[in-house]
């Protein structure tokens, strides 16, 4: 019998590098070196190109020793898109080209040309093969659930199969869910009884396919798997029974066997993803029904698919859209490529028991590298521009102003919000937030041990840690997208603390309801004017009630001005609350907002002093911003915080920092109306002042 060891290493484009350099030496590092003592032992290792890279540049003598496994055939390397994206989620010219990228980069690196590849997230679908025929991929690993929810049993997944689109064939091998979940959390001893099990059954093949973070790096497995010695006692456990047992690579096995035969995979995943990309609320439902079931009937419980991530949370779908458009209107320029595919790395796209989506930094990558790439492909373009277009591909138009130095989008469907704001300058989107939103897991949240009980012996899909208690209390969740210039009427009645919880009610129909927009182009200036006819309502009388604002961009200054005219024949007094998000990437820190001469943190919670300046200072962006405000007569602020899982365990994370000026109208004396200027200050790299 053969056996195929196989590990999958990958950081997302922009991580910390605190993490990167505690996954070397927590995971990468160590695991080399253990195995390097076991010369009869085969391992086949995917390592993503932004991490490949950045071992290249900071652990040269780590790609030494890697050179030199390969030559000894100890080690096959696989290829994938270079920055690790989801195949199915990005253009098919970008997927080869990603791909191509990455084999270039192996070939030049180890003097060896891939022919076996990783699939990000192994998220299949049925067109693959065309892609990966033309990149000259011959084979690829995914999950066993791949072929078990089609009808395949286990016994028949100890080979592998081929597969084919419109006549471009590959083959498939199927990494087994219970060695995934065995190693290296079970004893040696219940995996030899596995192994002896399937041996017993004729099994030509084993294969273990996954991630190389969870020798080490995962909670407590430092300590279990090499301070405790799992992966030296597993290591010496097959080196000891080599003579039934023998490790090897895809391509050898591939070399020395026909396929098993043909098979027909439909759009799939692993099984966790299928819960994870479900609408939440459907989450708990689909567990329990999985968990109630048979055994045996568990594999024709099919859960999501992936490209739900696109429904389930708008700000990914935001992301998305603009990637397409960006690459979309990409000229073939390497360096705009490169900055393309860098925005195309899949973690900021979604979320299950990772951060993902969740990060503010991992979006804010994704944003750093498709303003870019925008900047780039726009290097000869004639400004200003502004147009309708419906860039987020849901049939109905956003607004697009583009000056030299700022970009704007504006959602016309939901309350004319800016909800992407881009500083070219320091290739920043200002408005990069996430809402707070409900999500299963919550629901387990007091069940969650502190992160430090933890032993290193369950896989992070059995583990339930916190990092910090009291995570209950932050649970509020927004009914609305968090976005700059969103219209809040409100009645008297509303205090801070109930909108801050969102326990309140809103009589005005403005927030998440259509504008109509007109843009006018004048000599010096772009001119943006948003309508909404709507209603102060009361009981089931709508009273009409208007909101126009005026948003002026000067076409030589990094700022916009925006005037509004409230109008109508509500007869009693309301307040009106203009609300911003703004994305600061951390609270902590020398980040701050500044009124009346005051400094506060980004997570001061509740009503502050009026006043008609603010300025928030962002050193770590690099930027700044100015808000001038004509007489509010008050001011609300609180930090967007949110109640996430990653595989640390249950965590807050700080989105962005909502502040909203508001002013008491009263439509009795007339037509109402103020105006707001935002002003955006690029600094320089060393300004933490």
């Amino acid at each position: 019998m053969e056996f195929i060891f196989c590990l999958h290493l990958h950081q997302p484009v922009g991580n910390i590098e605190d993490i990167l350099e505690k996954a070397y030496a927590h995971a990468y590092g160590p695991f080399l070196d253990v195995f390097e003592e076991f010369a009869n032992i085969k391992l086949n290792l995917h390592i993503s190109g932004y991490l490949l890279e950045w071992l290249i540049d900071r652990k040269p003598s780590y790609i030494e020793r890697l050179k030199r496994l390969v030559k000894l055939n100890r080690v096959e390397i696989l290829t994938g898109g270079m920055y690790e994206p989801i195949l199915t989620m990005i253009p098919w010219r970008d997927g080869i080209g990603q791909i191509r990228m990455h084999k270039k980069l192996i070939k030049d690196v180890f003097d060896y040309d891939p022919k076996g590849m990783w699939v990000a997230e192994r998220v299949y679908e049925p067109h693959l093969p065309l892609i990966l025929a033309k990149a000259k991929v011959s084979y690829i690993v995914l999950d066993d659930h791949h072929f078990t929810a089609i009808g395949f049993t286990e016994r028949e997944l100890y080979g592998y199969y081929l597969t084919e689109f419109e006549n471009y064939r590959i083959g498939v091998f199927a990494g087994l869910q219970y060695l995934r979940y065995a190693i290296p959390f079970k004893q040696v001893n219940e995996i030899d009884s596995y192994f002896r099990h399937v041996q017993k059954n004729a099994g030509n093949l084993l294969v273990f396919a996954d991630d190389g973070e969870k020798f080490g790096l995962w909670p407590g497995t430092f300590d279990h798997v090499y301070k405790n010695g799992w992966i030296r006692s597993f290591f010496t456990y097959l080196s000891d029974n080599r003579e039934w047992i023998k490790t090897t690579t895809f391509g050898e096995f591939i070399k020395n066997h026909k396929p098993s035969g043909v098979a027909y995979l439909n759009c799939n995943s692993y099984r966790e993803m299928d819960e994870w990309c479900l609408p939440s609320k459907m989450v708990n439902d689909y567990n329990d029904l999985f968990n109630t079931s048979k055994p045996n009937l568990r594999q024709f419980i099919e859960g999501g698919y992936f490209k739900h991530f696109l429904v389930k949370y708008e700000e990914s779908n935001d992301m998305h859209k603009k990637m397409l458009y960006v690459s979309k209107n990409q000229k073939n320029n390497k360096e705009v490529k490169r900055a393309l595919y860098k925005a195309q790395c899949n973690d900021a796209y979604w979320h299950g028991v990772f951060g993902g989506l969740y990060l503010p930094h991992l979006r804010s990558t994704v944003y750093r590298n498709l303003i870019e790439a925008e900047i780039l492909a726009e290097a000869k373009k004639d400004f200003p521009e502004a147009y309708l277009e419906d860039v987020n591909l849901d049939g109905f138009e956003e607004v697009i102003l583009n000056t030299k130095n700022v970009k704007a989008y504006f959602l016309l469907r939901e309350g004319g919000v800016l909800y992407e704001l881009d500083y070219k300058p320091k290739k920043v989107n200002l408005v990069a937030t996430l809402r707070r939103r409900y999500e299963a897991y919550h629901e387990k949240l007091k069940q969650a041990i502190p992160a430090e009980k933890t032993d290193g012996t369950k896989t992070i899909h059995e583990l339930l840690l916190i990092k910090e208690v009291g995570l209950e209390n932050l649970l509020h969740y927004d009914w609305y997208r968090r976005a700059c210039l969103v219209d809040h009427v409100l009645g008297k009645d509303v205090s801070f603390l109930s909108f801050y919880r969102c326990e309140y009610c809103e009589p005005g129909d403005f927030v998440k309801e259509p504008y109509e927009a007109k843009i006018d182009k004048t000599e010096g200036e772009l001119i943006l004017t948003l309508r909404r006819d709507g209603h102060f309502w009361k009981g089931h009388a709508g009273i009409p009630l208007s909101i126009i604002k005026r948003v002026k961009f000067p076409l030589y200054q990094d700022k916009f001005i925006v005037t509004y005219e409230i109008l109508g024949e509500v007869k009693e007094a309301f307040i009106l609350g203009v609300e911003f998000n703004f994305s600061f990437l951390g609270s902590g820190g020398e980040r701050y907002i500044e009124l009346n001469k005051k400094r506060f943190p980004l997570t001061k919670m509740g009503a502050i002093e009026p006043s008609s300046i603010a300025r928030f200072f962002d050193p770590y962006q690099e930027v700044e911003i100015f808000m001038r405000m004509e007489k509010p007569q008050e001011i609300w602020t609180h930090p967007v915080e949110v109640v996430s899982l990653s595989e640390e365990g249950f965590e807050r994370n700080y989105q962005s920092t909502m502040f909203m000026p508001l002013w008491h109208v009263d439509l009795k004396e007339g037509v109402a109306g103020f105006q707001i200027e935002l002003e955006i200050n690029g600094l320089s790299h060393n300004n933490h002042v």
